[in-house]
């Protein structure tokens, strides 16, 4: 009997101990109507470089940044593009000046995000996870650290 208490005391402990799954920083979203599930790391970051411009299905592809002051846009520029939003936005002076492109449009809050993701239906963004609701479709991204 006590060697089945210990035991039973053992597994609570264990249980306990199982650290909590941390929250990813933000969640890839697209227009609902847009059939695409899943995306590679290097796709999303050729799309939000607009080195990537149509989707699959032949829609142009409009990706949407947040503020360059936001957390979400420094996380997201840090682990998809490998830049510093500061270093983006070099990056989109050169391309003004050689390319003619400009850097995706910018939304200041996930309510503003999600509704043009909701209405442009090339629309792609990021979110915190928490702020995700049924007017947008996340997609699984792959190789994101």
């Amino acid at each position: 009997m006590r060697l089945c208490l210990a035991g039973l005391a053992a597994l609570v402990l264990l249980g306990t101990t199982v650290p909590a799954v941390e929250e990813p920083p933000f969640v890839v979203i697209v227009n609902s109507e847009n059939p695409v599930t899943s995306l590679a790391a290097a796709e999303l970051r050729r799309i939000f470089m607009k080195q990537l411009r149509m989707w699959p299905h032949a829609e142009s592809i409009v990706p949407v940044d947040w503020d360059a002051t936001s957390e979400v846009r420094q996380e997201f520029c840090r682990r998809v593009l490998g830049r510093s939003v500061r270093e983006m936005a070099e990056f989109w002076v050169q391309q003004s000046i050689t390319q003619g492109l400009a850097p995706p449009s910018t939304q200041k809050s996930a309510r503003a995000v999600l509704r043009f993701v909701a209405n442009v239906p090339g629309a792609i963004s990021y979110v915190p996870p928490r702020e995700v609701d049924d007017s947008v479709k996340t997609v699984k991204v792959a190789g994101i650290p």
